[in-house]
């Protein structure tokens, strides 16, 4: 993935006994992760198992040495009868005990401009380090 002219990484967070792979990463004092999450599922049980498999997996790795911040950007469900498992996800996903903000898939481009300034902040500052 390629934003504001630096690419994302690839970061595995891990802890002594497991470790979480997120596929877009960078750095800035802390890893940024971001955790595309689709809930666009067939049920409410299959909504709310994987709002909480994610919450396991983030939880176990809460303590890992190198810092992290999760940004979550999830898919709401096609149907709107499964939007109250969706509101149950998102308040499970706002309990990992970790620097996390939740947005929505129609924020996605309010997060990618945040993102590509904090990007562009950041390499700014390393340019002007170096001169």
């Amino acid at each position: 993935m390629l934003l504001a002219g630096k690419r994302f990484d690839r970061k595995t967070i891990g802890v002594k006994d497991d470790e979480v792979e997120f596929r877009h990463a960078w750095k800035n004092g802390e890893w940024h992760c971001l955790a595309p999450v689709s809930f666009d599922l067939a049920n409410a049980d299959s909504i709310k198992e994987k709002a909480h498999r994610w919450l396991g997996q983030v939880t176990s790795v809460a303590n890992a040495a190198e810092p992290f911040r999760l940004y979550f950007l999830v898919a709401e469900p096609t149907h709107s009868e499964l939007r109250p498992a969706y509101e149950s996800a998102l308040s499970i996903l706002r309990k990992a005990p970790v620097k996390k903000e939740v947005f929505a898939e129609s924020q996605a481009p309010e997060l990618s401009e945040r993102l590509a300034a904090e990007v562009a902040a950041h390499e700014q500052q390393g340019a002007a380090g170096h001169s």
